[in-house]
């Protein structure tokens, strides 16, 4: 029998998480097992959405989240945040895909 992992808990706070990154412009894609982390994927949606660092302070500010480190640049220039929920060893992997604004430059 496998280990009991957090994919119950990253599940019950999603549709909160999508909620946020909805306010902000953003669809919010889940991918991988979540057996490990959470992976979680902010799609712009909207023509002029928030800089990605704003959707991340209001999740922090919102839950007991805290990020970890520095954000990364991924392949494809994601941007990846990574967030840990206080509590335990639960661990949210947070990509923001290229919107129009970080490509020409806007968000500067």
């Amino acid at each position: 029998m496998k280990r009991a992992n957090f994919a119950p808990v990253y599940a019950c706070i999603y549709p909160d998480l999508a909620e946020i990154a909805r306010s902000h412009g953003y669809a919010l894609a889940v991918h991988g097992s979540m057996g490990r982390d959470f992976d979680l994927a902010c799609i712009p949606w909207v023509d002029k959405p928030s800089k990605p660092i704003d959707v991340v302070n209001e999740m922090v500010d919102t839950f007991a989240i805290k990020t970890v480190g520095e954000p990364e640049i991924k392949e494809h220039f994601r941007i990846v945040y990574t967030l840990a929920v206080k509590f335990g060893e639960c661990f949210i992997d947070l990509s923001f895909t290229p919107s129009k604004q970080s490509i020409t430059g806007e968000f500067k």
